[in-house]
């Protein structure tokens, strides 16, 4: 028996260098993968000189279908203004440049890219009776058309999108909300009945991927018996889907957005706080469902696993800690932050909704009422949905906050501090939540500073910092695989980059697992000893 033990004993000890070499080779290969797949490359570089008074480029993604760059040249044929428009396609590669001509007392109100098309829309700024142009661009031929109406109605537009050959405004006349579709085809325009009510608010105007969009509102501004009311409508403005979900008393929503139909279900998702208040106080999310009664789901920041990685671990401990006593002595939790609602994207097991922590410093200027919505703070173009609201630009006046003050304390500041992603399921309910923290930015206006992807069942968040673009990469429960942070390459291998712009400059998702990365550089080249300044765009591909 101890002959055969010994023996057994000989044999195990022979297999132990396979098994260690095996075990070795496994974790090895494990580990090889996860930095294999969270490899970045940057396949493509766009350059254009660019001047320091020459104005910024509005960049719109076409999706697989590349970019869009559009700028004012300041340059004049008559009584019109040249406006500049540069197609790109996914290398990168300018495919058609076109100038438009403008009216010189308009500026640019919105942009839009929907079913194959650009559309960029102009207004004289400080007159919204004023006439609107609308033009028509499809990026495969050398053509545009041009379309221009006047609205019967005095509409401060917040939001525009485009459907099949409608264009799709949403805004305010005084302070009741309105839509308005403009048919493209027969240049005729109209007002879309049940929306201008007294005490609603418009959040949202949304297109479907079915042929229909979605118009979001909040009722009962200054009641206690609010209302999220969502109507769904076809291309014609024909009521589709009415729904009316209650909010519960004593929350008020501060920003919110729909999906778009990607998936079967539709979902609302946005942010809340107690009362008035302005700093948010946790994420919401409902789905929209109107045969049967919905419950919205509030979570405040305290229920999140990682919203807080941004703060050292005793200060998070602290608060979750006093959220619960709180909330265990029928009390509600204190914390409260800025937080600006950014993207909504519809993934394979539900929905991600991205939003940033940022913070402001306020200087006395002379604030201009200009129209009344909530749900837009546009300095510069800011919109608090990103790309979902083609509002954005740095040229057109600035919508005004609160209707109810005039007060001239404005933003002069932003410090832009933490992204967070927060998982849905089918059903609404949260499922884990992600975070990325900024590194020493701030900006001259509140403006999308990250963006986020899901690939191979990972969530690789981006930010771009002074000269470099910050990565995580993170498991399906927000537990952190990778960090890094990499600098961009350029053309020219002889040049290096003698500074960068913080403003004007960012990160977005592109298509699949692409990104791009934009902004201002001044280059240097160290042979020829001469320096440039340029615009450039970078494409960044996740592997």
């Amino acid at each position: 028996m101890k002959k055969r033990e010994s023996l057994l004993s000989r044999n195990i000890s022979l297999l132990q260098p396979i098994f260690s070499f095996t075990k070795l080779s496994i974790v090895g290969l494990l580990f090889l993968s996860s930095n294999l797949f969270a490899q970045i490359s940057q396949p493509a570089r766009y350059e254009l000189k660019h001047k320091s008074s020459d104005h910024e480029f509005i960049i719109i993604s076409m999706g697989r279908n590349g970019l869009a760059l559009v700028r004012d040249t300041e340059k004049f044929d008559g009584s019109k203004r040249k406006w500049e428009v540069i197609f790109l396609d996914t290398l990168l590669q300018e495919v058609r440049n076109t100038k438009i001509l403008v009216n010189q007392r308009m500026s640019i109100l919105g942009h839009e890219y929907n079913g194959g098309n650009v559309y960029l829309i102009f207004q004289e700024p400080q007159n919204p009776g004023q006439p609107v142009d609308i033009f028509e661009f499809n990026p495969s031929d050398s053509l545009f058309r041009e379309h221009s109406f006047k609205p019967e109605v005095n509409v401060r537009f917040t939001h525009f999108t485009a459907l099949k050959s409608k264009a799709i405004f949403g805004g305010y006349i005084n302070r009741e909300p309105a839509l308005l579709l403009y048919d493209l085809s027969e240049e005729k325009a109209k007002i879309v009945p049940g929306v201008f009510q007294p005490n609603v608010d418009l959040a949202d105007v949304r297109v479907n991927t079915n042929g229909t969009f979605n118009a979001l509102l909040v009722e009962g501004r200054m009641s206690k018996n609010k209302k999220l009311v969502v109507r769904t409508y076809d291309a014609d403005g024909v009521v589709l889907v009415d729904d009316v979900i209650p909010i519960e008393e004593g929350k008020t929503v501060l920003e919110a957005v729909t999906s778009s139909l990607v998936r079967d279900e539709m979902i609302i998702i946005g942010t809340w706080t107690y009362g008035a208040g302005k700093q948010a106080a946790g994420i919401f999310s409902v789905v929209v469902d109107p045969f049967h009664d919905q419950q919205i789901n509030f979570y405040d920041f305290s229920m999140l696993s990682h919203f807080f990685d941004y703060m050292k671990p005793k200060r998070v401990a602290k608060i979750k800690a006093k959220a619960e006593w709180r909330k265990s002595a029928g009390k509600t939790p204190e914390f409260r932050t800025y937080l600006a609602s950014v993207k909504l994207a519809e993934t394979k097991e539900g929905f991600g909704f991205l939003c940033e922590v940022y913070d402001a410093s306020y200087a006395r200027t002379n604030a201009y009422p200009y129209g009344f919505s909530p749900y837009t703070y546009n300095p510069y173009g800011y919109n608090p949905y990103g790309g979902f609201n083609s509002m954005p630009n740095r040229y057109y006046t600035p919508y005004y906050t609160n209707p109810y003050t005039t007060s001239s304390w404005q933003p002069a500041e932003f410090e832009m501090i933490n992204a967070s992603v927060c998982f849905f399921d089918t059903h609404g309910k949260l499922v884990s939540d992600h975070s990325l923290k900024f590194k020493d930015v701030k900006l001259n206006s509140k403006e999308q500073v990250s963006d986020f992807i899901v690939y191979n069942d990972q969530t690789i968040m981006m930010y771009k910092g002074k000269k470099e673009v910050s990565v995580k990469v993170t498991e399906s429960d927000g537990t952190t695989v990778k960090e890094e942070t990499i600098t961009p390459e350029l053309k020219n291998p002889n040049e290096t980059i003698r500074s960068e712009t913080q403003n004007d400059s960012s990160i977005r998702a592109w298509y699949d697992r692409y990104f791009f990365v934009y902004g201002y550089e001044a280059l240097r080249d160290n042979v020829k000893r001469e320096s440039h300044d340029v615009f450039y765009i970078n494409k960044i591909k996740m592997d």
